[in-house]
């Protein structure tokens, strides 16, 4: 006769808890992407339009390209300094008109946004303690946090290179795909830098209005450092101090990625990170 064995209670409700652990976690991921949704549709919009925009324009361009370049020649050493010197090929036009100004901004700010509220929302309105009442460490929740607003700036700027590739070429307007896939590639870094920078400050002070106005003072900072500086002696040697300078200074988009660039952007978004965990962990939260 066969004797039944039996099996320790700890033994079957061992693994329990770090699946538990992993769903919950999950469910934080999947939450801040629910939570985006509506907004996330308008954003999709925007990067469609806006370069949709710039392609039907770009036959006008073609067409009175001498005219086009020589008024930019003429135009200040500071604008000159952002959109560039080639502005009647297909790729120096993006640039100007798409990556050095708009793009940026609208990704920045969807950045900034995101990282804002990751936390100091769920704090300010009282529900960020129900969320950690899970069997999740605080830094879990960060990092969850911080893949969403990565996945969501990935989904913005892949969706911006196909408009551009599949409309492109209806407008007469023809690009190097590998090197717009790098364009757009340091933008997803550049936007991410400041997202995570928000991120930070919101998770340091609890106050998304605190992280909204520190990041975006320091993009503006950054914007306007890497046009003036070259044009002042003095702070010329600065202009490497700029965010900007890493995701557009070596031309990607004519030249390729730059992987130190690229490494520099993802080094200051791992950096904002850890000091979030670091200063998250250790925080008194409002309650």
């Amino acid at each position: 006769m066969l004797r039944e064995r039996t099996v320790p209670a700890e033994a079957v409700a061992a693994p329990a808890a770090p699946i538990r652990k992993v769903a919950w976690t999950g469910r934080v991921f999947a939450k801040t992407i629910r939570d985006q949704r509506r907004a996330l549709r308008w954003w999709i919009l925007g990067v469609i339009a806006v370069p949709l925009m710039y392609l039907a324009v770009w036959p006008t361009m073609r067409e009175n390209a001498a005219g086009f370049d020589d008024m930019f020649r003429r135009m200040p050493d500071v604008f000159r300094n952002l959109v560039g010197d080639d502005f009647t090929t297909p790729a120096g036009y993006l640039r100007a008109e798409l990556f050095a100004f708009l793009g940026p901004i609208l990704l920045v700010v969807a950045a900034i946004g995101a990282g804002a509220r990751a936390t100091a929302a769920d704090e300010r309105g009282g529900t960020l303690d129900l969320l950690l009442s899970g069997p999740v460490r605080r830094r879990s929740v960060l990092i969850h946090k911080a893949g969403a607003m990565l996945a969501v700036l990935t989904l913005l700027t892949g969706t911006m290179a196909i408009t551009v590739i599949a409309l492109g070429p209806v407008f007469g307007l023809n690009l190097d795909v590998s090197n717009l896939i790098a364009m757009t590639t340091h933008l997803l870094l550049f936007a991410l830098a400041f997202g995570m920078v928000a991120l930070a400050a919101g998770a340091a002070t609890g106050r998304r209005g605190a992280a909204v106005g520190v990041t975006g003072g320091l993009a503006v900072l950054s914007f306007v450092l890497y046009t003036v500086a070259p044009s002042i002696a003095v702070l010329e040697p600065l202009r490497v101090a700029s965010p900007y300078f890493f995701y557009l200074g070596h031309n990607p988009i004519v030249r390729g990625a730059h992987w130190g660039d690229l490494a520099v952007l993802a080094s200051i978004a791992a950096a904002a990170l850890a000091f979030a965990i670091v200063t998250f962990e250790r925080r008194d939260l409002a309650t």
